[in-house]
């Protein structure tokens, strides 16, 4: 049996309101996203994918839809490699970086134009 009295009480950050069912995803009073318990949960998924992704130059910039930057990344990654070692590491890790970033920065994007659709009104005719 699960000791209940180690488990630390959640509210949500929206509305301070106390979370009473462990699993839940969304506050029941505001509705507003739970965040996760762990410090995985607080990355941003498509960073983490984008950067996974990375393990290849320029995957990752292809996953975040900039297919001339994944090019880009793919012979600047191999021919730094080609220099010296720790060159070509250093530009991986910039690429990889690089390609978190584009992901977040794409996913924001395209969040904000559905949040705009779902709020905007009926449009005009």
């Amino acid at each position: 049996m699960a000791d209940t009295g180690a488990t630390r009480a959640r509210f949500c950050s929206q509305c301070g309101q106390p979370v009473m069912v462990a699993e839940a995803v969304f506050c029941k009073e505001c509705g507003a996203r739970l965040g996760g318990s762990g410090w995985l949960a607080e990355l941003n998924a498509p960073a983490v994918v984008a950067f996974a992704l990375s393990v290849m130059p320029g995957l990752g910039h292809f996953y975040a839809g900039r297919t001339g930057r994944a090019i880009g990344w793919f012979f600047a990654v191999l021919f730094a490699y080609g220099t010296s070692s720790s060159l070509g590491v250093l530009i991986h890790l910039v690429c990889a970086v690089s390609a978190a970033r584009a992901a977040t920065l794409d996913a924001e994007r395209r969040g904000m134009r559905a949040s705009q659709a779902l709020t905007a009104g009926p449009r005009p005719q």
